[in-house]
This record gives C-alpha cells, sequence and structure tokens, in this order.
C-alpha cells in the first residue's frame, strides 16, 4: 500500500486477521443497512487504532474550472457526515459553511492547513498523521482554526484517509485521540489506511445511500428511508404503511428515486449497490 508517508512497516498476522475479520463482518451486512454497516466500521477502526472518535466524511467537488480556482476550498464541500461520537450542536453550526452549494464562501470561517493540505492532492489515496511532517504542527497548533477544530473538542492527536471515488468525490475518515498523551504511530496509520483502502465498494455504498455519486446533493431522509426499504425487498405497499403514507404518494418518491439514479426499476437499483 503506498500512502503519501511511506515507510517499510508491515502488519502482523494478527493485525491482518483483524482487518480481514472485520471486512467480512461488513460483507454480511445488507445493502438496506449501510448506515449500520457504517458504525460497525466507525466502532471497528476505533478499536484496532485505540481512538477516541471516528468521523467519516462525503466530498464532492461542486466548483470547476475558474470557479474552483477562485475557491477558498477548491470547489469542494462537505456533503455528508457520521460521527460515532457526535459533535456539540454550536460546531456543527460552526461548520455550515463547509456545506454550502453556492460559490460564496464565508470569509471569516478558519480553514486549517490540513485541510488544503488534503484537497491539494485529492484524487490520490492519502493516509497522514498530524505530526508526520506532511504539515508544519507548530504553525497548525497555534492558529485559531486549531483552537476551534482541536482544543475546544478535546482532539489532541488526528489521522486523515483519503479515498477517492472518482474525480469528483473523496470518502474521508477522521481518527481522533482525545484528550490523550499518547500520538498515532506509523503502524496505526498502516492499519487504518490498510483497512480503508480494501473497501472501495463500501465506500461507494456509502455515497449511493446518500445518492451522491448521481449528484451533488444528498437525498432527504424521506427518501434515503424509502431507498433502504427498496433494497429490502419491501412491496411498495409495505413501504407505503410504514411510512405512514398513500400508497400513491410512495409511488411517486419511487418513480422519482429510479430516474435520480437512472435506473428502470428495483432490480437495477440493487445493482448499483453490488456494484454492477
Amino acid at each position: 500500500m503506498t500512502t503519501e508517508n511511506p515507510d517499510s512497516t508491515t502488519l502482523t498476522e494478527e493485525e491482518m486477521d483483524s482487518v480481514y475479520s472485520l471486512w467480512d463482518e461488513l460483507d454480511q451486512v445488507p445493502a438496506s443497512e449501510t448506515d449500520t454497516a457504517l458504525r460497525l466500521l466507525a466502532l471497528g477502526l476505533k478499536k484496532l487504532t485505540k481512538a477516541g472518535n471516528v468521523k467519516w466524511i462525503a466530498a464532492v467537488r461542486i466548483l470547476r474550472g475558474s470557479k474552483a480556482k477562485k475557491d477558498p476550498l477548491l470547489g469542494w464541500r462537505l456533503r455528508a457526515s457520521y460521527d460515532l461520537v457526535p459533535d456539540p450542536e454550536e460546531y456543527r453550526k460552526l461548520l455550515a459553511p463547509m456545506y454550502q452549494r453556492t460559490d460564496r464562501f464565508d470569509p471569516n470561517f478558519q480553514i486549517g492547513l490540513a485541510t488544503l493540505a488534503i484537497i491539494a492532492k485529492a484524487g490520490k489515496f492519502q493516509v497522514h498523521r498530524m505530526r508526520d511532517g506532511w504539515i508544519p504542527f507548530h504553525e497548525f497548533s497555534q492558529s485559531e482554526h486549531y483552537r476551534l477544530h482541536y482544543t475546544e473538542l478535546g482532539i489532541t492527536d488526528r489521522m486523515w484517509i483519503s479515498f477517492p471515488l472518482n474525480a469528483d468525490t473523496e470518502s474521508v475518515f477522521l481518527v481522533d485521540r482525545l484528550r490523550s498523551i499518547r500520538h498515532f504511530s506509523k503502524e496505526d496509520a498502516l492499519l487504518a489506511g490498510t483497512l480503508l483502502r480494501g473497501i472501495r465498494g463500501f465506500h461507494r455504498r456509502l455515497f449511493l445511500n446518500r445518492g451522491l455519486l448521481i449528484g451533488d446533493q444528498p437525498l432527504s431522509p424521506v427518501y434515503q428511508r424509502i431507498v433502504q426499504k427498496l433494497l429490502t425487498g419491501m412491496s411498495e405497499k409495505e413501504i407505503a404503511d410504514s411510512m405512514k403514507q398513500s400508497l400513491s404518494t410512495t409511488h411517486k418518491y419511487i418513480k422519482s428515486i429510479y430516474q435520480r439514479f437512472g435506473v428502470n426499476g428495483r432490480a437495477n437499483l440493487m445493482s448499483l449497490w453490488l456494484g454492477s
């Protein structure tokens, strides 16, 4: 496996067995329960790296060309996220500019050196540690961004693992140590990178589940719930009853889902999740 900080460290047989075991567990989770599988993966990654929290971010490029060059984030925005340990509500509000659709960006938002470094190499699989020389840590730790996004949240170390699905989408995992004097090692980075690089199909499912490989705006919660029910094999009437909707309303939702995903029925929708 090649990372931005390659080294000769190899995983032990026991560590590889743990990776294989987690891959096998993920394979057993039905396509309709992608978020359940995401929590399983986050818990496994947390345990393997002795982390305090794991976050997942769906990053999508919404601007290109000259507009992207003028944009502080080079056209990239966050479109979905998951936290094993949820962030405080006030902090989630602070992140709101990162989710904006418009090419206008809040000039007061503090963009960190790590974010800029990840964006600069978008399109490559990346594994980084906060203190591995990838960014000037001393300068980073003295910034207002670091105070707001790390010190205030009790984050004392972080790893970034970024998996590009295509030129415009990146599946990013953030692995944090909380209020700890222990820092992530090269072995931790190799373990996390190996685990996350070997599940391309799962990264794809995370984006599909939110409608993000066929558009740069996520599906609404109602649409996501109906997609999940379609993947279970429930009939339209069963879906309507479970959603407390009329059959005609549910049918309209389902028709819209098929149109958005560019399929003509449930079998083709399922094939997307299976990688066909």
